[in-house]
């Protein structure tokens, strides 16, 4: 294990069903995954409709060239500027922060009648500070013992039945555009910690949290029991196809292997 101040981390992102070219350079450019017009999975609590239009949905995010959805309705965003963000779908706007320069943020929006309402508020995968590099079969628990750290695992195998007490934590996994997450945590993980988030790892046991404010995304888990408020999850594919997300305040989008 070893700490160091900034990273450079190149991910590929899986949409539903197969990986798509999409990647996002986390660390190294200020960048946005959008996703348009998602499917929103039974137990999600958002009031949010949205559209039909998925692939080649174009836009403007802040003065930089238009981009377009993918057949999946994903878009990526880079060289973004700091501050208010807007995103313009010509018609109909919405905007975010962003707080550094090279972090990524996931931004989830419906767009019908010429209206933009984002779903989830954006995930913020921040950067800076002391960030943790974890080697393949070291302890995800013990390099997350703080609040607030940023963890970046290798390709590898790490062992699970490990549990996540500290808030704030970001557990960033390693990804290929062919095969998926090539992070994988063996056995079960378990969140205790507030305001948590995962992101593209793959979890071969079950996900079990009681915590607010937890978000995964892009992950591959064999299946969850979640009773926290404030959850989000994200493109996901369950593969057990069990996830049971009893909350008052989640949001469940476009995760396969589960209604």
């Amino acid at each position: 294990m070893r700490r160091f101040l900034g990273v450079a981390v190149a991910m590929a992102l899986a949409g539903c069903g197969e990986p798509t070219p999409v990647t996002g350079r986390f660390g190294e450019v200020t960048s946005a995954v959008v996703v348009v017009n998602p499917v929103i999975n039974q137990g999600s609590t958002t009031t949010v409709v949205t559209g039909s239009a998925r692939s080649g949905v174009q836009f403007k995010a802040a003065d930089l060239e238009p981009v377009q959805t993918d057949p999946t309705g994903l878009a990526l965003v880079e060289d973004l500027p700091t501050g208010t963000v807007t995103l313009d779908f010509n018609p109909g706007t919405t905007s975010f922060q962003v707080v550094q320069e090279k972090e990524l943020y996931d931004v989830v929006v419906a767009y019908r009648d010429g209206t933009v309402q984002q779903i989830i508020p954006p995930v913020r995968y921040p950067i800076g500070g002391t960030v943790v590099e974890v080697a393949p079969g070291d302890d995800i628990a013990r390099a997350a013992a703080s609040d607030n750290t940023i963890i970046v695992l290798a390709p590898g195998t790490y062992p699970g039945n490990l549990e996540l007490r500290a808030a704030g934590v970001l557990i960033f996994g390693a990804w290929s555009a062919e095969d998926g997450p090539l992070s994988t945590i063996e056995g079960n993980v378990t969140v205790l910690g507030g305001g948590n988030r995962m992101r593209g790892v793959k979890i071969n046991g079950r996900l079990t949290s009681n915590a607010n404010n937890l978000s995964v995304s892009f992950s591959d888990i064999a299946s969850a029991t979640i009773t926290g408020n404030g959850v989000s999850l994200l493109r996901n594919r369950f593969t057990a196809g069990q996830a049971t997300v009893p909350s008052s305040n989640a949001v469940l989008v476009d995760n396969m292997g589960i209604p």
